[in-house]
C-alpha cells in the first residue's frame, strides 16, 4: 500500500497489532491470546504484504495476513496468495488472508472471494480470503478506553460524519489530560486529518477539526506536525513548483505562518510585510516567533523584525 495513508495503517498494524485485529473481528475481547509478528525473511520484492501475525489461542495456532488497498488491483491481490502459500510451506499451520478496502468511493462494485496468483509457466495458487469494507464496520470500539489508538480510524467507518465529530471530540478531552503525552494526541489529529481525506474533502476535514486547532496552537511543535502547518506547507511548494523548489519551499513556510496567524489572532487581519520575507531561515525562526506571541502586537512585532532582515546576508 504505496500512498500517504501507509503510514497510518502501518503504525497501528505494527504498535497495536491486537486493536486492530478486534477492529476486524478477526479476535474477540477478552480472550487470552498470544500475538506474534511474522518474520518478514520471506518478503520478496514481488510480494509485499503490508502485515501478518502468528496468533495462539483457544482455537490453535494460525497466521493471519492483512493487506490494505484504496483501489483493487488483482495482479497485487494475487500476490498476498503467494505469499500465504510460502508461509504455510515454512510453519505447516492455517494461513488467513484479509483484504482491507479502505473506502467505499475505491473500491470495486464486485470482486472475487478468491485471490488468484499466476505465472506464464501455469503455476497457480488460489486461496479464499476476508473482505474488510472499513465504511461498513461499527466504530464503537473505538470509543473504548484503551482503544485511543483508534480514534484517527473513526473517519472511514460506519457512521458518517457524525463519526468523526465524536471522534474530534474524544482526541480534543485527550489533550486535558495531565498525561496527554502518553496519547499522542497531536499524532492522533494528524493521522484523523490525512486518513479522512479518503471520505471528506478538505473544507469538511477543517470543519470537524476546528475546536482543536486552538489546542495545536498553544505549542510550536505540536503545530509543525499538525495538519494546519503540513497542509500549508504542501499548499504553497505546489504554488510556488514552477518558480524552482527553494521558492517552493519559502512559499510553503510563509503560507504556515499566515495559517497561524489566522488561527491565533483572526483580529489581527493580513500582513503585508510577509511578503517580503523570502529566506528560509528567517520564515523558520518567523513562525517560532509567531507561536510563541502572547497578543497581535507582538506577532505584528515579529513579522516586522523578519522584513526587516530581507536584506541581511
Amino acid at each position: 500500500m504505496k500512498n500517504p495513508y501507509d503510514g497510518g495503517f502501518k503504525d497501528l498494524a505494527g504498535d497495536h497489532p491486537e486493536l486492530l485485529l478486534r477492529l476486524l473481528g478477526i479476535l474477540q475481547p477478552g480472550k487470552k491470546t498470544q500475538i506474534t509478528h511474522v518474520p518478514r525473511e520471506l518478503q520478496l520484492n514481488a510480494v509485499q504484504i503490508d502485515h501478518g501475525y502468528m496468533i495462539e489461542d483457544e482455537f490453535g495456532n494460525r497466521i493471519e495476513l492483512l493487506e490494505a488497498i484504496t483501489s483493487w488491483n488483482a495482479k497485487k491481490a494475487g500476490s498476498i496468495a503467494l505469499y500465504a502459500f510460502l508461509l504455510w510451506q515454512k510453519y505447516k499451520i492455517p494461513v488467513h488472508c484479509h483484504v482491507l478496502f479502505m473506502a467505499e468511493k475505491y473500491a470495486p462494485v464486485e470482486s472475487s472471494d478468491r485471490l488468484v496468483y499466476e505465472t506464464d509457466f501455469g503455476l497457480t495458487i488460489e486461496m479464499l480470503y476476508s473482505c474488510h469494507r472499513l465504511w461498513e464496520i461499527d466504530p464503537t470500539i473505538c470509543f473504548e478506553k484503551g482503544s485511543e489508538p483508534l480514534l484517527a480510524w473513526a473517519p472511514l467507518l460506519k457512521g458518517g460524519s457524525g463519526t468523526i465529530e465524536r471522534a474530534a471530540a474524544a482526541i480534543e478531552q485527550l489533550f486535558d489530560l495531565d498525561d496527554h503525552e502518553k496519547f499522542k494526541p497531536i499524532a492522533l489529529v494528524s493521522k484523523l486529518a490525512s486518513l479522512a481525506s479518503l471520505r471528506y474533502d478538505k473544507n469538511a476535514i477543517r470543519k470537524f477539526l476546528e475546536r482543536l486547532e486552538k489546542k495545536i496552537m498553544m505549542s510550536t511543535d505540536a503545530f509543525k506536525v499538525s495538519w494546519l502547518y503540513q497542509e500549508g506547507l504542501e499548499e504553497g511548494r505546489a504554488e510556488g513548483k514552477a518558480e524552482g523548489e527553494a521558492r517552493g519551499i519559502a512559499k510553503g513556510k510563509s503560507d504556515a505562518i499566515r495559517l497561524a496567524l489566522q488561527n491565533k489572532f483572526p483580529a489581527l487581519g493580513p500582513i503585508l510585510e510577509l511578503d517580503q520575507v523570502e529566506r528560509p531561515e528567517v520564515l523558520d525562526s518567523l513562525l517560532l516567533a509567531v507561536l510563541e506571541a502572547r497578543n497581535p502586537a507582538e506577532a505584528h512585532s515579529a513579522v516586522l523584525v523578519a522584513a526587516n532582515q530581507r536584506n541581511i546576508s
